[in-house]
């Protein structure tokens, strides 16, 4: 998890870095078409039904009885079912490619040469996933994730300095696309080589027809079709709604603050990625365990609550003056109200992360169908509804009341299954972390105004306010938090941690 956690920090820098050069060198336009087009496919990658997640879903319980036989069938299983929705990713790229011009509505300012090669060029990025990747599983199933990262990391440094030294010196947009999909190839390949080295007793064996009606295969991927379909519309149709009504620049501006808000959410997300086979192991272990995997769960709800508590109210309380001491132009800057609205929904996100993680475990897909299919219908129809009136900030409002169905759904899995009693309890305690969120951004923003009132440096600026932030959300979290038996439990936990790390310097 540490070293997870430092390598996803250090390429979040680097790839803040290449944004800021980026900008300087090309078009804010482009950025635009970047956000555009990574979620006309995220429609297309509604395909792929969700097999990863039910294939995971299924591994962990082979892996917990030792299995091989299964394991190899359902890794054989996997990769089938993936080069069959390449296939059909390239066929459904080509035709979505050609509605390009009815979603840019003609106001764009580059080529149709230009426009149409950048988009076949990450249609590719897309397809060298369904190709090369499928044997990442076996790391991730096995706890061994920090192998996947230390590939990842590698190759990603080299790609980040090498896009870096084409912005600069050839100010050439396409090569820089060429370049990360050729990181993305070598990662994958990389991985598939390692996997199969260290694995050769898994190596896929073929399986029947009846092996898979044995999964019961349709039965989850209609029931994860459905969510899949439902999280597409959620996730990918602001950037569609904002390019086709605001237009594609509007769309690059935007993609910066959801940059910074992605990659706070990366950087948090690594940390539980680490942990997703011990939940695993949790969940399916004996009915001896039951009570560790409860008390566990409430120990990560708390850390989520946690991370989204501090980097909620500091995205709130810097995210403008970051944005300005980053990018260095005013015309990039986003209304305050945006920048609330992104940190409500970062919130929800971080403290839904533990719910995500132990849904994903447990199955039930069909559980929560119906509240991811909720969403996607307010969303769209509040973005469209509040977008020509409020601009970016009612697209933001809609998304933040969207993901609280979602938030909803992923809670009565878990607790109707797994925690077994009723989550109204939990509700109200939600309910209370928003009303705690609401007091911290407040006084933070007071206390950061009042101690900036006379500087005119952005970065002390920044420094100042981000430190008031961290301190007002800790001091929150912890008056709240500290007696709570959750509490105890992470406690518990760093002191095993540590523990772990002096005995191997001391073995070292």
């Amino acid at each position: 998890m540490i070293y997870i956690y430092g390598s996803t920090a250090l390429i979040v820098i680097l790839n803040f870095i290449v944004r800021r050069v980026f900008l300087d060198v090309l078009k804010v336009d482009y950025l635009g078409y970047d956000g555009l087009f990574t979620s006309i496919f995220s429609f297309l990658n509604l395909s792929e039904m969700g097999i990863a997640t039910i294939i995971t879903y299924h591994m962990y319980s082979e892996i917990a009885s030792d299995n091989k036989e299964n394991i190899r069938k359902l890794l054989y299983t996997y990769k089938m079912i993936y080069r069959v929705v390449g296939a059909f990713v390239l066929l459904a790229g080509i035709v979505a490619s050609l509605f390009l011009p009815l979603i840019l509505n003609d106001r764009q300012k580059e080529s149709w040469l230009f426009i149409y090669t950048i988009y076949f060029l990450q249609l590719l990025a897309t397809l060298c996933t369904y190709f090369f990747a499928y044997r990442r599983i076996l790391f991730i199933t096995h706890q061994r994730l920090y192998v996947c990262t230390v590939v990842d990391t590698s190759v990603n440094i080299v790609s980040v300095i090498a896009r870096m030294m084409i912005l600069l010196y050839l100010r050439n947009y396409i090569v820089y696309l060429i370049i990360a999909i050729a990181a993305n190839v070598t990662s994958n390949l990389i991985i598939s080589l390692r996997a199969k080295k260290e694995y050769p007793d898994l190596l896929e064996e073929k399986v029947s027809t009846a092996y898979m009606k044995e999964l019961d295969l349709f039965h989850d991927v209609k029931n994860m079709m459905m969510m899949k379909i439902a999280a597409t519309l959620y996730g990918a149709s602001d950037d569609i709604i904002v390019t086709y009504i605001l237009g594609v620049a509007t769309n690059g501006i935007v993609s910066n603050y959801k940059m910074i808000t992605g990659k706070i959410q990366e950087l948090i997300l690594s940390l539980f990625n680490s942990l997703q086979a011990s939940i695993g192991n949790l969940v399916y272990d004996n009915d001896k365990e039951k009570e560790k995997g409860i008390d566990f769960f409430y120990a990560l709800d708390m850390i989520g609550f946690f991370f989204g508590l501090i980097c909620a109210t500091g995205l709130i309380s810097i995210g403008q003056p970051f944005v300005l001491l980053w990018l260095k132009k005013e015309e990039l800057l986003l209304p305050y109200s945006c920048l609330m609205a992104l940190g409500i929904n970062m919130f929800i996100a971080l403290c839904n992360n533990p719910m995500n993680f132990f849904r994903n475990t447990l199955g039930h897909f069909e559980t929560d169908r119906n509240y991811m299919i909720i969403s996607a219908v307010v969303n769209i129809v509040l973005s469209i509804a509040l977008c020509i009136p409020y601009g970016i900030t009612g697209v933001f409002i809609a998304t933040i009341i969207g993901h609280l169905f979602i938030y909803a759904g992923r809670t009565i899995v878990v607790f109707r299954y797994y925690i077994k009693k009723p989550c109204t309890g939990y509700l109200i305690l939600v309910i209370l972390r928003f009303v705690i969120l609401g007091a911290s951004i407040g006084i933070s923003f007071i206390l950061g105004n009042m101690a900036t009132a006379n500087i005119s440096m952005l970065l002390l600026e920044v420094l100042i306010k981000g430190v008031i932030s961290v301190a007002v959300s800790f001091a929150f979290f912890m008056i709240s938090g500290i007696r709570t038996k959750a509490f105890g439990v992470i406690v518990l936990y760093v002191k095993r941690v540590l523990g772990m790390l002096v005995g191997r310097k001391k073995e070292a």
